[in-house]
């Protein structure tokens, strides 16, 4: 092998270090946004984007929390009191029930370059800042429509963190875009 193959080599498999290791420490960064008792079972659909490096760097990610059948009907049954009362994971404790208002917030803003939607969306979230993650249109889709109807939760964390739990579906979604 040639010294310049060795070189690519090299820069390329610490390239791909640094990459799993982003992927695993985004994994571990979601799983313990929830608490315990919401019994999640495994996260799916993990989109990240990191630019820049550092505390200044701009993040954005979106994940699919899969819960147990037993953990979506202790949430659906205890409602907003009982998620208020739960502890651990990396939520605030206010949380509040779907459809979302209709402010900057979830709509966008309408000074910014894609404008407001015309109703609450995942997409003004993730693209707060201008580094959103693409998510399929079937995800984008689910989460809009929870967040427009009655039978859902949410709740924010810190740096910029949202969760939605959809008993129904027996989903939790958590982003973030700061």
């Amino acid at each position: 092998m040639s010294r310049h193959n060795k070189i690519f080599m090299f820069v390329f498999c610490v390239g791909m270090t640094v990459l799993l290791f982003d992927y695993v420490k985004a994994r571990q960064h979601i799983w313990h946004t929830l608490p315990d008792t919401f019994e999640t079972t495994h996260i799916s659909n993990l989109h990240i984007l990191a630019t820049g490096f550092g505390p200044s760097a701009n993040e954005t990610g979106f994940a699919v929390v899969h819960l147990s059948e037993a953990g979506a009907a202790l949430i659906a049954g205890g409602g907003i009191p009982w998620l208020n009362t739960q502890p651990g994971g990396r939520l605030w404790p206010e949380w509040s029930a779907t459809p979302v208002p209709r402010d900057d917030f979830w709509m966008g803003r309408p000074d910014s370059a894609t404008g407001a939607a015309p109703d609450p969306t995942v997409r003004a979230v993730l693209d707060r800042y201008g580094h959103g993650v693409n998510l399929p249109t079937k995800l984008e889709t689910a989460v809009d429509a929870a967040l427009n109807a009655p039978g859902s939760f949410y709740a924010f964390g810190p740096g910029g963190l949202v969760t939605l739990i959809v008993p129904a579906t027996r989903r939790a979604y958590v982003f973030y875009a700061g």
